[in-house]
């Protein structure tokens, strides 16, 4: 099967396209840096098109399916959210038009899309969204982009908190915990996380699966607080103890305003942002894969202490822990 992958050289995009070329498909990257495709060992296996989800070269003509997971979590402005996330997707739905082949659309949407659960009750594909960050609204503009103008069926799936090898979101705080600390902001909330490998196989199986215009969550059957799950990690890191140091919310609150003053002063890129305080503000971040179960039959193989074990051992392994 030919498949057309958007975000390819990015954290899951880069585990998707291993997977894909693993099992016999046919792969096209859109590829905004070409450097950056450089760096993985598939680079000679998959056919690059240079370009955005704005313009690139074009497409190919036989492609069967498009992964979408083009995004941004990053902003120096909170106006990118919506100029990559939104508008870029609806860029990228009008050039599929050409496409004659094109039999589904997959997209990557997340957990922010719909907002935070409500009283320790998982969300489920059926309530309605209620986006509490400029992130979630973004990615939930582009949930409606892609189930009312792509030109082929399409199904969103909406992973929660993603982990894994190659995330380098998660090490700041890993190698805190390395120190024996354990920072904890704000209150404690319990959150749905899923391994990016589980991730993936759920992604392929929306993909390969005859359902069509659908909405799934991809998820880890076990909800965590923050805390269980860095207990977690420094078991992994073999780290006896850690000490728990809690920042309260309006504290949280100066950090992310100095945090985001610091993006727009050395033109960084940085998650912790006054848009991702507005999250953890809120109590409770979990999701139910019980509908991905049941229709895709999707079950996650890998337990949280495996999958953290094997990510902090990449860490390790690329000396970066």
């Amino acid at each position: 099967m030919k498949f057309l992958v958007t975000g390819g050289t990015g954290f899951v995009g880069s585990h998707l396209i291993e997977a894909l070329l693993a099992d016999g498909h046919e792969v096209a990257v859109l590829v905004r840096d070409p450097a950056r495709l450089q760096t993985f060992s598939f680079r000679d296996r998959v056919q690059q098109i240079r370009g955005d989800l704005f313009a690139s070269e074009p497409f190919p003509a036989d492609t069967e399916a498009v992964l979408h997971l083009a995004a941004v979590t990053k902003v120096i402005r909170p106006v990118e959210f919506d100029t990559v996330n939104h508008q870029g997707t609806r860029h990228l739905l009008q050039r599929l038009q050409r496409l004659p082949r094109l039999g589904k659309v997959v997209a990557v949407s997340s957990l922010a899309a719909a907002g935070p659960s409500s009283a320790s009750v998982p969300a489920t594909e059926t309530e309605p969204a209620r986006p509490v960050s400029l992130y979630g609204r973004s990615k939930w503009l582009a949930e409606q982009a892609v189930f009312h103008e792509a030109p082929c069926p399409a199904i969103i799936v909406r992973p929660p908190i993603v982990f894994g090898e190659r995330d380098l979101d998660m090490l700041a705080a890993l190698k805190i915990l390395k120190k024996g600390l354990m920072p904890i902001l704000g209150k404690r909330c319990r959150y749905s996380v899923i391994y990016v490998k589980d991730l993936i196989s759920g992604i392929l199986h929306a993909a390969l699966s005859p359902l069509k215009d659908e909405l799934f969550y991809l998820t880890n059957p076990d909800p965590v607080d923050w805390e269980d799950f860095m207990a977690l990690a420094a078991a992994a890191m073999a780290v006896r103890r850690p000490r728990a140091i809690r920042i309260p919310l309006p504290a949280v609150y100066v950090l992310a305003q100095l945090a985001e003053a610091r993006c727009r002063l050395f033109r960084q890129r940085a998650i912790f942002n006054r848009d991702k305080y507005r999250e953890l503000r809120c109590h409770d971040w979990i999701c139910s894969g019980a509908k991905s179960e049941r229709m895709l039959h999707f079950v996650p193989r890998f337990s949280l202490p495996e999958a953290l074990a094997a990510t902090i051992g990449w860490y390790r392994e690329e000396g970066l822990l």
